[in-house]
């Protein structure tokens, strides 16, 4: 029965069956059009990003957003070791996380001048050692994409200066404060 009237109103045998036949055609070609035209929306470059503090936001990268990062793998194309960009961003991660605790207790010191002295670390990793990394290619074995790779470590980067301006930052208050 449901069958007969499918087939019906595909061959448009009914009176409104045609039309509405080339209404469902309509609205599917339609969103291939809209599927489509999102699918292959250009990306914006890193040196697109305009200076407004929206923006900045969008360069702002977290610990855990390191770690859930996930790459491309790369078998018969030319990949950067995977255990080498690993290992990088385990001390990018660990960089974060300190530089993250750091800025906390600077900023909980100075909200509070009775609080003892923070402890500053040394740096685990710095920006100018992540531009100047280089990986093994890996060459017809599993690797990660370097595309990939090299635009996520250029946003690691911008991250990473914005943490260490923000700690120079409460640095200074601290500093004009009196504290040592």
């Amino acid at each position: 029965m449901v069958f007969e009237r499918l087939s019906l109103l595909a061959d448009g045998g009914t009176e409104n069956g045609g039309y509405v036949t080339l209404w469902i055609s309509f609205i599917a070609v339609a969103l291939l059009v809209f599927v489509l035209l999102k699918a292959f929306k250009p990306k914006r470059a890193a040196g697109e990003e305009g200076t407004t503090a929206e923006s900045a936001k969008k360069w702002t990268i977290t610990a855990e957003e390191v770690v859930l990062t996930r790459f491309r793998p790369t078998k018969f194309k030319e990949g950067y070791d995977q255990d080498q960009v690993d290992d990088l961003l385990d001390r990018v991660v660990q960089e974060l996380r300190r530089l993250q605790e750091e800025n906390e207790s600077l900023g909980l010191t100075r909200g509070n001048p009775r609080r003892g002295p923070v402890s500053v670390g040394d740096p685990i990793i710095t920006p100018e050692q992540l531009t100047s990394q280089k990986f093994t290619a890996t060459r017809l074995r599993e690797g990660y994409s370097q595309a990939d790779v090299d635009d996520f470590l250029a946003k690691v980067v911008a991250g990473l200066r914005e943490r260490i301006a923000e700690n120079k930052r409460l640095k200074g208050q601290f500093a004009g404060n009196g504290h040592s």
